[in-house]
């Protein structure tokens, strides 16, 4: 999502281009599962000032991201879904 490359560049942090694309998907993944046209800023930068920015640190976006999932249902899905998207980074074939 261009949302997520736009925001990066503008930070002081560095965030790898792995990161970048994983986090694209992720942006992807939710706003198809929410239904919402766009990502809320707010959980992207509270993401960036734990300063886990790593591939490590994906888990901490994708639990910020579950947490905007009322249902039960719906959480557990995109949570399902977004550990294939980090297990696939942790394969090494991140595309």
């Amino acid at each position: 999502m261009q949302r997520a490359a736009t925001t990066h560049q503008s930070t002081p942090h560095k965030i790898l281009p792995v990161v970048t694309r994983v986090i694209e998907q992720l942006d992807t993944l939710f706003v198809e599962m929410s239904g919402k046209s766009g990502m809320p800023e707010a959980i992207f930068e509270q993401w960036l000032s734990t300063g886990k920015i790593a591939p490590s640190g994906l888990r901490y976006y994708v639990y910020a991201l579950e947490l905007q999932f009322d249902n039960p249902t719906k959480r557990s899905e995109f949570s399902s879904r977004a550990e294939r998207v980090l297990q696939h980074l942790q394969s090494g074939y991140v595309s």
